[in-house]
């Protein structure tokens, strides 16, 4: 069973929900329209320095900007990282997701040590008086303004972190995940070559579950910038084992995933996983309830299978035609990641379809093929879906405290299943909590947070939805199916 704590009285209202600057800030009422994205009325380059909705006076602030350099706002502070990006420790294709937009909640929540963004971020040269080209102020609870999650990150470097530092590992959290990088690796090249040799249903479902694990174990923490120490290698592992194993855009996968979802975690406005959705699953209670809603803990498993396919439309129309994913603009969009993508996808359709298709003839290799996509979109869905459609996570059930809190409203809107066996067998997705609470950390360190995370939260009184041990999987997949089916009964509510 979930361990729940006691939470306060939730606010009234669903539009108290906080906007953001640098995501979607007027969402209109229709659910077609506030999906459109906004790139396409702008040109890339005025897109790097204002965004589309900017406010009157933003013209006046976006002249002091050169519109061939990159610039970012923190804390209300606009940096230039235009030179920066070719020595940020993490990575050229992590600092970029920053580019034209605040940057505040991206920044302090993927940094385990502040004081060291403090120490880059002073010797960056700044642009006083162009705050306003970046739009209104962040107005989302930031992560160093909660007292708790910096408790919990206070714990989790000296408990956690400075130790390994004896055993070679550094202390910013990154690194540290060879094994559990190999086994991935071996894994999926041991599926490859039995697909090659015997292509099949039953063989194109066991390259389907490497594919998972590729996206779960390998491309996940590579593209939070946790599975290695160095950048460039967090940019190989991620593109390897998402757009080449998976097929799967690992830019599109950055701006979505942590731009959108883990800043703004389950908010319906702010969150694509949320508002993309729409209009076949209604995942929150303010969004407008259609008549086949009422189907929808039945007919979502039979969509599952359909994220690969969905995945090749949407990443193509969003790279190479909006520079954006609805509602995310990608501002910062480098021809390097461009050209990667074009890259990977060729080698993923030569290595799944055109290596087998030359070996065994094209006619014996198209079911295989489409079961490998079927099955391993179903377990990654499965997966993925858990972890955030319950209940107890729903934002109009948070108390006005915790709306108010980054690190309470991470926790409150996640959840954790399983043990560290499940982590290793899931790249730390499982422990979905600590993950948005830690996602630039390697994930073999999750298992390692849980009880402190656990701890503080029971002193502040914080709700941590928890489902562990072995099984763990089984009550949540329950609940979650019992809180699709209420969801799809439940008229709206504001």
């Amino acid at each position: 069973m979930p361990t729940t704590r006691a939470r306060k009285t939730p606010s009234k209202s669903a539009s108290t929900r906080r906007r953001s600057s640098s995501a979607r800030k007027t969402p209109s009422k229709s659910a077609s329209t506030r999906r459109r994205s906004t790139s396409t009325a702008t040109k890339q380059d005025e897109a790097r320095i204002a965004p589309a909705d900017a406010p009157a006076g933003a013209d006046a602030a976006s002249a002091l900007l050169d519109p061939t350099r990159s610039y970012t706002r923190i804390r209300g502070v606009v940096y230039d990282v235009t030179e920066f990006a070719k020595r940020h420790p993490g990575g050229a294709q992590l600092l970029s997701l920053c580019v034209g937009r605040d940057a505040t909640i991206l920044i302090e929540s993927h940094h385990l040590r502040p004081e060291i963004v403090q120490k880059y971020l002073k010797s960056l040269p700044t642009v006083p008086g162009a705050e306003a080209a970046f739009g209104p102020e962040e107005s989302f609870p930031k992560p160093l303004d909660s007292v708790l999650y910096q408790k919990i990150q206070r714990r989790v470097r000296d408990e956690i972190v400075e130790p390994l530092k004896a055993r070679g590992r550094a202390p910013h959290g990154r690194g540290g995940c060879a094994l559990d990088a190999g086994a991935v690796v071996a894994f999926f090249v041991f599926a490859l070559w039995t697909y090659w040799r015997t292509p099949s249903i039953a063989t194109g479902c066991l390259l389907g579950l490497a594919g998972y694990w590729s996206g779960t174990g390998l491309q996940h923490t590579a593209n939070h910038g946790g599975l290695a120490k160095s950048g460039f290698w967090n940019q190989f592992w991620g593109w390897l084992g998402n757009d080449v194993a998976i097929g799967k855009s690992s830019v599109e996968w950055r701006y979505h995933h942590m731009v959108s979802h883990h800043s703004y975690c389950n908010d319906a406005d702010l969150d694509q996983d949320v508002y993309t959705a729409l209009p076949l699953l209604r995942l929150d209670p303010s969004q407008e309830l259609k008549w086949f809603h009422r189907y929808q803990a039945f007919y979502a498993p039979l969509m599952w299978p359909f994220l690969w396919l969905a995945a090749q439309f949407g990443d193509a129309q969003n790279i190479l035609v909006d520079k954006a994913s609805p509602g995310v603009e990608y501002k910062g969009l480098m021809k390097n990641e461009v050209a990667l993508y074009v890259l990977g996808k060729v080698l993923h359709f030569g290595l799944l379809l055109g290596v087998p298709a030359y070996m065994h003839g094209l006619s014996n290799v198209i079911v295989p093929f489409l079961s490998y996509g079927f099955f391993g979109s179903f377990v990654l869905c499965w997966f993925f879906i858990v972890s955030h459609n319950l209940e107890a996570l729903t934002p109009m059930n948070l108390s006005k405290a915790t709306k108010n809190d980054w690190g309470a409203w991470q926790i409150e809107t996640s959840a954790s299943w399983g043990n560290g066996f499940w982590s290793f067998l899931s790249g730390g997705l499982n422990l979905q909590i600590e993950h948005h609470l830690f996602p630039g950390c390697a994930h073999n360190l999750y298992p390692k947070m849980v009880p402190i995370i656990k701890d503080e939260c029971e002193k502040a009184g914080v709700a941590y939805t928890g489902y562990g041990g072995y099984t763990g999987l089984l009550p949540i997949t329950r609940d979650m199916f019992s809180y699709l089916q209420k969801m799809g009964r439940h008229p709206i509510k504001r």
